[in-house]
């Protein structure tokens, strides 16, 4: 049993995905408190001027991702989408997936992480990922912090593999995920350069950039790892 853990991010970046494709079961990790480092309500996408940076407002910064809510008084969704449809209206693949974003930004959710797991679950559909989703808001209170609550995480679901970013290893014990038989893989993921629009190629941007420029090829950039247990 592979597992890997990420919070719910904004339209997320390809390598994203990735992780979830090359695992058994990945674990949105929605019941910790908010970052103000964290990019759960950011992203970049390609404009024809270049990377936009794309961000929700918040109505509340602090406490659990899970109920943090957006500033939704204001006009931010249909800027968002503005900015998207500016960027990508030529791209080959607007028309074919465009439909499925439009009512999500037309008709936000007024909490982060409920918007932000619509959206991924569009992107995941599209790039036929299967790998089952489960929030931790949706598991009895699992204890610990950080690399502490990883492991119990792991523990709950009887994970042999914990497919970890690389943005980790600051944290990561080596040896606790040892002590409790979980082995430690880190992702590896090398951003692939692909067909895109407005000049010279610009990597780490929104999974939707490679979506819109490629459509059902879009798969073919995300090839799985493959971990042995």
């Amino acid at each position: 049993m592979i597992i890997s853990i990420h919070q719910p991010n904004y339209i997320p970046w390809i390598g994203y995905f990735h992780k979830m494709l090359s695992s058994d079961l990945f674990i949105i990790l929605d019941d910790v408190d908010l970052s103000r480092t964290a990019i759960t309500n950011k992203n970049k996408i390609k404009s024809p001027d270049g990377p936009r940076l794309l961000s929700v407002p918040l109505a509340n910064k602090k406490g659990k991702i899970k109920d943090v809510t957006m500033f939704n008084d204001g006009n931010w969704s249909q800027k968002h989408w503005g900015s998207i449809q500016r960027s990508y209206a030529r791209a080959p693949f607007w028309k074919q997936y465009q439909h499925l974003f439009l009512p999500i930004f037309e008709n936000p959710n007024e909490k982060l992480a409920d918007f932000n797991l619509q959206l991924i679950e569009i992107i995941r559909t599209v790039l036929e990922i299967k790998t089952p989703i489960i929030r931790t808001s949706e598991l009895e209170g699992i204890p610990g912090q950080k690399g502490e609550k990883i492991i119990n995480i792991c523990k709950a679901f009887n994970a042999t593999v914990y497919l970890s970013g690389t943005g980790a290893k600051a944290y990561n014990d080596e040896k606790d995920f040892e002590k409790n038989q979980i082995r430690l893989v880190y992702q590896k993921f090398e951003p692939p350069v692909y067909p895109q629009l407005w000049g010279e190629f610009i990597p780490n941007l929104s999974v939707i950039d490679l979506l819109f420029n490629c459509g059902p090829k879009s798969k073919e950039f995300i090839p799985k790892q493959v971990i042995y247990e």
